[in-house]
């Protein structure tokens, strides 16, 4: 577990932990989790700090998991440009808010059946701003990508579990999938006070 120094960071991990131990229903739960993430971003009280912070294509830097609930908290800095390839987080919840920057926010259905292992087709059934203070809520199997129109941008997620232990589905544009991606690099980070 990383423990957040920094107040601001703090004082959203302990909320979380305290909606965490309420025990609500999951589609309750999650509406509440993107409610105090919107809170969290749109006070912008790390959004300077975050502008110094590192990151790269394929990482997440990693605040805190929690030892008792399993949760993560986590930052995604996306250096311009950036484009994800459309995905999904398998069944896992993810609350997804932009600190920083603007970013476009692709929503995708699946239109085959998925009979065919490894193939899938997918068309583009929403897409629409993100701009700093926005957040989404991304449901388990929802197919989606994030692109941030060239310049950088850093966004905060609350995942309900740890990326990585296990497999998300990525989609290709030549129709082709990986059943068994394993999601971001994680790199342990402290913001300091």
């Amino acid at each position: 577990m990383n423990d957040p120094t920094h107040p601001a960071l703090k004082a959203l991990v302990d909320d979380l932990r305290t909606l965490w131990g309420e025990g609500l229903d999951e589609e309750d739960h999650w509406l509440r989790v993107k409610d105090r993430l919107g809170v969290f971003v749109d006070q912008g009280k790390l959004r300077l700090a975050s502008r110094n912070w590192p990151g790269g294509r394929g990482e997440e830097l990693l605040f805190h998991h929690d030892p008792d609930y399993g949760f993560f908290v986590g930052g995604l800095v996306r250096p311009g440009p950036h484009e994800a390839l459309p995905h999904d987080h398998a069944h896992t919840w993810t609350a997804y808010g932009v600190l920083d920057g603007t970013e476009i926010t692709t929503l995708y259905r699946r239109t085959d059946g998925g009979e065919e292992p490894g193939r899938a087709t997918i068309e583009i059934s929403s897409r629409y701003q993100a701009p700093t203070g926005h957040v989404d809520l991304v449901r388990p199997w929802q197919i989606h990508a994030e692109s941030n129109n060239g310049e950088r941008s850093v966004a905060i997620t609350v995942r309900t579990e740890k990326p990585g232990g296990y497999g998300q589905n990525m989609f290709f544009p030549d129709g082709t999938t990986n059943m068994n991606h394993r999601g971001l690099k994680l790199i342990p980070f402290t913001v300091d006070p």
